[in-house]
């Protein structure tokens, strides 16, 4: 009889034991469903951001399911916990590099890192030169001299600083606006510095009077 109560007890102690484990695993599987969705909401998100974001700036849309991910995907099997919190690293790490990239596109097209004067001296520069350029080809093949030459000592400038007008406006421009704490855009303060392109229109138009008329 001793026997059979003991076969006993320790029949009730398995099926505890069981209910236990069976109790253990089904929150488990829960936290990992849980986790899961999670998980995809975020991917989904994710995806609507790269997508939008890569609209905005004119760029063609990345392979958002590399061949490498269902290689990963297909071993998860093995160790779903592990892969639930790799995944959850790499959607954090993918935020972090999608707000990086709003803030760099948030910043001028042409040489974010310098002050904008000298972001302008150089566009404003470069069309001077390549207007100065003009005017010597010209010269060399009239001969120089002449009414013409003050037309062309002129108004090559005064275009010269009109385009480089508009180019300095396009690279002082960020590609992305500026948002507030909203999200809501804010207009951004372009500067032109138009009198920096007056001032080196005048020396262009010095420059090509002194091979002009005094050289």
């Amino acid at each position: 009889m001793s026997a059979y109560e003991d076969l006993v007890h320790e029949l009730a102690r398995l099926d505890a034991d069981s209910a236990a484990s069976s109790a253990q695993a089904t929150r488990r599987l829960e936290r990992r469903r849980l986790a899961l969705a999670a998980v995809r909401t975020e991917l989904d998100e994710r995806t609507s951001e790269v997508v939008d974001l890569s609209v905005r700036l004119r760029q063609s849309t990345p392979d958002l399911m590399p061949s490498n991910a269902v290689q990963e995907a297909e071993t998860a099997v093995d160790d779903p916990d592990a892969a639930l919190a790799h995944a959850e690293t790499a959607l954090r790490e993918a935020g972090l590099s999608l707000r990086a990239t709003v803030r760099a596109a948030q910043r001028p097209t042409l040489l974010p890192d310098v002050h904008h004067v000298l972001r302008e001296l150089l566009v404003y520069g470069a069309c001077m030169v390549a207007c100065l350029l003009g005017q010597l080809v010209y010269l060399a093949a009239s001969g120089g001299g002449g009414e013409a030459a003050w037309w062309v000592m002129f108004l090559p400038p005064v275009m010269a600083a009109l385009v480089g007008y508009l180019l300095v406006g396009a690279a002082n421009r960020p590609r992305l606006p500026l948002t507030d704490r909203s999200g809501k855009p804010v207009k951004a303060v372009v500067p032109h510095n138009p009198r920096l392109g007056v001032t080196l229109a005048v020396c262009t138009m010095a420059l090509f009077a002194y091979f002009a008329f005094f050289a």
